[in-house]
């Protein structure tokens, strides 16, 4: 019970922000399959999301896995906070 209180997923109706969701498919700390479960939840819920899926651990540490998450998370982050009044 305590950790289902803890779980994003209780929450989920009061997300608004885009989300990138990272995920490693050796994760063992925090199994893909909760991270796809997130995101569908998200999408249930109206919210623009998007899963990269990795194939790395937990850290998503691996050079492919560090290169390409840092890449596209600065062009996620780009295109929901560029200010087009300028």
């Amino acid at each position: 019970m305590k950790l289902a209180d803890c779980s994003p997923c209780k929450n989920v109706h009061k997300v608004q922000a885009p989300t990138l969701l990272l995920l490693g498919e050796k994760d063992l700390r925090v199994p893909p399959s909760q991270g796809l479960a997130y995101y569908h939840l998200l999408k249930k819920h109206g919210v623009t999301a998007r899963v990269l899926m990795y194939d790395d651990c937990h850290s998503l540490s691996t050079v492919a896995a560090e290169m390409d998450s840092s890449i596209n998370s600065v062009l996620w982050f780009k295109k929901y906070t560029d200010d087009d009044s300028e």
